[in-house]
């Protein structure tokens, strides 16, 4: 085609440089069109069929049963579907008058706790205030029954009591270190000495007092060899001792003994006897727990 305009414009007898200017006019025309058919060519092949087949301008609506992927991961983790979440109810409103009550009944209860711990502080204090009296009392007793013993002692050699008539005299006169031998024995756990040993002062009857004494652990020595029998008038004999210092443990240790011979009546009033008539016994704690087994 540019052969056939070159050798016309030579025919026709124009010049080279107007023929040069034409052929270049007519090669970029021609470039131009056919850049433009390779474009549109290769647009419409990478067109999609899902491309052509919406028209434009117009917006694809999702179909009633597609489930689009984030909201079908978010049911899938949460366990309920997202549009179907049904709102919590929302609290009822108290009323102001209800309020109040509840304030007024909160109030009430704060002071009667304080009341309460008032009175607790109360009965704390007072307890030790007892519990000081009691210790002072029985510091006082363990003084007197000191002063006593030593009395007792100094006495013993120029003051003779009279005999129980029935004692029995002995061939001679026990002293009192035979006692002191006798306790430890006990102590011991040597029972057949003790016994023995006590024995002999109580048959011997020359000092009322280490005599009182030496019956009431003859009665402790029988206790613990189980012949209850033999402890109960050593007991007895105890209580009927004026001022004996022995006389709370010797009522605890004859309800202990009918307890042990099974005659329960008479265990139960020796045990409420040593609760009212020597409340500052060591044994009143027993006494009260034995007391309310019977």
């Amino acid at each position: 085609m540019l052969g056939g305009f070159m050798s016309l414009n030579t025919v026709g007898g124009h010049k080279p440089g107007f023929e040069r200017i034409l052929f270049l006019v007519i090669s970029l025309v021609a470039f131009l069109l056919i850049g433009c058919g390779g474009s549109e060519e290769t647009t419409m092949e990478t067109t999609t069929p899902q491309d052509t087949a919406t028209p434009l301008g117009t917006v694809e609506q999702a179909k009633p049963n597609e489930v689009k992927p984030m909201e079908e991961a978010l049911t899938n983790f949460i366990g309920v579907d997202t549009e179907k979440v049904v709102e919590a109810p929302k609290p009822a409103v108290v009323p102001p008058a209800q309020l109040l009550q509840y304030e007024k009944q909160i109030e009430d209860l704060r002071i009667e706790n304080t009341n309460l711990r008032q009175k607790a502080l109360a009965l704390e204090q007072e307890n030790r205030g007892i519990n000081a009296r009691i210790s002072d009392a029985e510091a006082r007793y363990a003084a007197e029954k000191l002063r006593a013993d030593k009395a007792e002692e100094s006495a013993k050699s120029t003051v003779q009591m009279p005999k129980p008539v029935v004692e029995v005299i002995s061939a001679g006169p026990v002293s009192s270190s035979t006692y002191d031998d006798a306790l430890r024995a006990f102590n011991s756990r040597k029972y057949d000495a003790a016994a023995k040993g006590f024995k002999a002062i109580v048959d011997d009857g020359s000092n009322a007092s280490i005599t009182a004494r030496a019956k009431y652990w003859l009665g402790e020595t029988y206790f613990a060899q189980k012949k209850y029998k033999d402890a109960l008038p050593l007991f007895e004999a105890t209580l009927k001792v004026k001022n004996s210092e022995k006389k709370a443990d010797a009522q605890f240790m004859l309800a202990q003994t009918y307890d042990r011979l099974g005659n329960k009546a008479k265990a139960k009033a020796a045990y409420e006897k040593v609760v009212k008539d020597y409340p500052m016994s060591k044994n009143v704690k027993r006494a009260k727990a034995r007391w309310a087994k019977l």
